[in-house]
């Protein structure tokens, strides 16, 4: 293999791993993105009523991880397979 081909081969590595990279906060410069861009399926933490909570499967497509239950005053913590609550006081 020449060394042209092993470049080749580099960069198509290098590019496959940036497809699956996951970007973090810090990886966006501020004020970049929008908060009206993300859409709601996007948000991690959302409020409403108790009934309005999302079910475990909605938790996971929609990315809520945190609800607030402004009717009860319950906050609601997802922790991948159920919801837990605390009140707030």
């Amino acid at each position: 293999m020449n060394d042209l081909q092993k470049q080749i081969d580099e960069l198509k590595k290098e590019v496959e791993a940036l497809k699956n990279k996951r970007i973090g906060q810090l990886d966006i410069l501020p004020d970049a993105i929008k908060m009206r861009h993300l859409g709601e399926g996007s948000r991690f933490i959302r409020s409403g009523l108790e009934a309005d909570m999302p079910t475990v499967g909605e938790s996971a497509t929609d990315s809520v991880t945190v609800y607030y239950a402004t009717d009860t005053e319950k906050l609601y913590v997802y922790n991948g397979g159920a919801w837990v609550s605390t009140t707030l006081s």
